[in-house]
């Protein structure tokens, strides 16, 4: 009888059925390689040849008696007996031929592909563990757009690629913004509380090309391609309207904004009266009408002073000047916002001063924040305020509101 060995692909033998019980016992072969036996039909392991695994055993009885004898000889100071070594010359001069046929996937292949596809699917779980677990999002109360007007994140000097988010109250997602190199790119998307889908928009270098919004119940509300066309926004928390934008030409021609009980804060640009140049508003006692193309006069209603022959109980009068700042007026005393890029989201537009009194009376201004701290004519300069610059950090204390005919057609923030 003789016997093919077939470790990894690799011949060895043939060998006797005593060689191979040799080399066996002493770990040159192994009890699951592939053997083939001559006259045989299959490959099978080496241990399932009859007669091979008992008498394998038995040699390997033998050697460790022998080594064990050899050890007790070397104590007692005789001659330690040899260790006799079998070494293989398989096969040389040997003229059989065999035709194994094919030779199947070793065991010991299988056990190894087992453990490194264990490795590969422990390595991509670790993997897919810490891209969603451990790293941070970023939040877009992160992130900053600068002079270049590249975005970055708070303390970075490389513009940001990837994508931020922000989140409602309860962890649910409310917008996520895509980035490479500091510019949008791709899809914007954000959603209502209710987890519907509020506006969606894609941009290619910064720039959009086309969007669409929809309302508290998913039904499309507005949509933006070619530079043309109408998006409606809405308070996310409860799906009340809050903005509507009009584009021209890639840019915003008309915002309309509302606040959260449907009341008009503000329409930019105003949409004024026809005869709007001719037009003129009650105009305040001691008081012109600011930024008039022509000059107006004020109109001053005098009530008729009763008359009586019983003199006046108090002889100190005290003469009030109706242009003296009020320091404590409501608007002196309201913390204001600003946005230098005039953004409106339903997130900022709360105390923003560039959008309430954008296209409003000059009377709605002085009912608000009274006299001015300086009188320019077509400006009211008011000072000391405390405007928050929510565009890029900081605050602004002066604030100009200019006029022409008496409507507010320019807000100033300066520190």
């Amino acid at each position: 009888m003789h016997i093919l060995i077939n470790r990894d692909g690799h011949h060895m033998g043939p060998f006797s059925h005593d060689q191979a019980c040799h080399m066996l016992a002493e770990g040159k072969l192994q009890a699951w390689d592939l053997c083939w036996q001559n006259g045989s039909r299959d490959w099978i392991t080496l241990d399932k040849i009859p007669g091979v695994s008992e008498k394998t055993d038995a040699l390997r009885q033998q050697r460790r008696a022998e080594a064990i004898a050899a050890a007790n000889a070397a104590a007692e100071g005789g001659p330690a007996q040899p260790n006799p070594q079998f070494v293989a010359t398989p096969g040389s001069g040997n003229t059989h031929t065999y035709d194994p046929g094919p030779v199947p996937q070793s065991p010991r292949n299988w056990m190894r592909i087992g453990v490194w596809t264990g490795v590969v699917v422990t390595l991509i779980t670790a993997l897919v563990v810490w891209m969603f677990f451990l790293i941070e999002d970023v939040l877009i109360e992160n992130i900053e757009r600068r002079a270049d007007n590249l975005t970055y994140v708070k303390g970075e000097i490389i513009p940001y690629t990837g994508v931020v988010y922000q989140y409602f109250d309860d962890d649910s997602l409310w917008e996520a913004v895509n980035y490479i190199e500091g510019l949008r790119e791709g899809e914007r998307t954000v959603w209502h509380i209710n987890g519907t889908v509020a506006l969606n928009e894609t941009y290619q270098s910064g720039h959009l090309i086309i969007a669409a919004s929809f309302n508290f119940q998913g039904v499309p509300s507005g949509n933006y391609e070619s530079g043309r066309g109408k998006l409606t926004l809405y308070f996310n928390h409860s799906g009340t309207r809050n903005e509507e934008l009009e584009y021209e030409g890639g840019q915003i021609s008309k915002r309309t904004i509302w606040d959260h009980n449907g009341n008009l804060i503000a329409m930019i640009p105003p949409t004024l009266p026809p005869n709007m140049a001719e037009y003129t508003s009650p105009t305040l006692p001691g008081a012109s009408l600011p930024g008039a193309t022509e000059p107006v006069a004020p109109t001053i209603t005098i009530p008729p002073v009763a008359t009586t022959n019983t003199p006046p109980t108090n002889t100190n009068v005290v003469v009030v000047n109706p242009k003296i700042p009020d320091p404590n007026s409501r608007g002196r005393l309201t913390e204001w916002r600003y946005s230098v890029d005039n953004r409106a989201t339903a997130r900022n537009i709360r105390n923003r001063i560039d959008l309430i009194y954008l296209g409003k009376q000059y009377t709605a201004v002085y009912e608000f924040f009274g006299w001015p701290d300086e009188d320019r004519g077509a400006d009211w300069v008011y000072k000391g305020l405390t405007v928050k610059n929510i565009s890029s950090g900081g605050y602004f204390s002066r604030i100009t509101f200019r006029y022409r005919n008496g409507t507010v057609i320019k807000i100033i923030a300066e520190p």
